[in-house]
């Protein structure tokens, strides 16, 4: 596709967090692509989540309807659960 066949969709501060949102909307089918200036996966630098310009209401309205908390998106990226969360499967198991 050509640049103008892509919209901005998103502004995020790293690359997991704009990974796990390409990932999401790539799973409905949304092409994505991640631009940013990082050298490496963990590092913090700002990335710009595009999708095509024909998919772009519908990535919105994806966007829309997950609401995700700050422990979601960290678990996605990382793997790790929260402290809280760790003590529960640990007792559980």
């Amino acid at each position: 596709m050509s640049e103008s066949e892509w919209r901005l969709l998103a502004c995020l501060s790293d690359v997991p967090s704009a990974a796990v949102l390409a990932e999401i909307l790539s799973s409905e089918q949304v092409a994505v692509r991640i631009i940013t200036d990082a050298a490496l996966m963990g590092q913090a630098a700002p990335c710009r989540v595009f999708v095509a310009a024909t998919q772009a209401h519908r990535a919105q309205w994806i966007l829309s309807q997950r609401a995700f908390s700050l422990e979601e998106l960290t678990f996605l990226a990382t793997g790790e659960l929260t402290e809280e969360e760790a003590a529960l499967k640990n007792h559980v198991a």
